[in-house]
């Protein structure tokens, strides 16, 4: 049996959660050390140890500082940890050196639907080949089109009783209180608020949001005619373009081309 077999089974447990973790593990050493190469910790958002064994205290805190910040921006970071140190917060030297990565285990990503047709359910199977948690809210007639959703809701659930976080919100209801939706998406704290609207019904709902005391600052989180201008036809089309979009914004892109002019 594995000599990390609570380790697995501590991170089998964390993925069914849904809770970020980082796992470190030593890669490399170089004369004297407590850590050996394969030893493995996995350790929290706070940067707290939950199971596993990198090496003495000293060690541990290093790592522990630089588990919390890869939890952060979602980076894997090596460390590089001289045991032969004088520094007294490395403790009593070893006289070796070893080499660290930690990588971070981030939750995906939450996308959730609002509305029914041949869109919305495009957007969640893209969205799940994408490694977005998908939740969809549509009628009960419509539940079983969405195989690739993490949970689909058929209850009128109004936005103040949303007790899930939300990265991105979708609402394609084309309905008349989509106005309203959209205020209380806003007013909720949510980044990405995408409505499918023509310009014509996107301008009605930006009046109704100043008018309603949305700064100029939260309406920058609503997006509306929503995705990038592809010239989308088809619902596929119009799909990715919204799903193109998230991407741009998460990765920190421009969605310009990246097509090279040649002589």
């Amino acid at each position: 049996m594995s000599r990390h077999k609570d380790l697995f089974q501590t991170i089998a447990q964390l993925e069914l959660e849904e809770t970020p973790y980082a796992i470190a593990s030593v890669f490399q050493v170089n004369g004297s050390s407590s850590g050996k190469v394969g030893d493995k910790a996995i350790f929290n958002e706070n940067g707290k140890r939950i199971i596993g064994y990198i090496g003495g205290g000293c060690i541990e805190n290093r790592v522990a500082a630089t588990a919390k910040e890869s939890l952060i921006d979602g980076l894997p970071k090596t460390i590089e940890i001289d045991l032969d140190s004088d520094e007294m917060e490395m403790g009593i030297p070893c006289g070796g050196y070893m080499s660290v990565i930690v990588e971070p285990q981030m939750v995906n990503k939450t996308l959730f639907i609002r509305g029914m047709g041949s869109l919305t359910e495009t957007l969640c199977e893209m969205a799940f080949q994408l490694k977005y948690k998908v939740i969809v809210q549509t009628s009960n007639e419509e539940k079983e089109r969405y195989p690739n959703a993490s949970e689909v809701i058929t209850d009128s659930l109004e936005m103040d009783d949303i007790d899930f976080p939300i990265d991105y919100f979708i609402l394609a209801t084309h309905h008349r209180n989509d106005d309203r939706i959209s205020l209380e998406a806003l007013q909720k704290g949510i980044k990405y608020v995408g409505v499918v609207a023509s310009a014509k019904k996107t301008g009605i709902i930006l009046e109704y949001l100043r008018k309603n005391g949305l700064t100029e600052k939260e309406l920058n989180h609503f997006y509306s005619p929503t995705g990038l201008e592809l010239n989308a036809k088809t619902p596929e089309q119009i799909a990715l373009s919204i799903l193109s979009e998230m991407v741009m914004l998460e990765n920190g892109g421009s969605g310009s081309q990246k097509k090279q002019i040649t002589d």
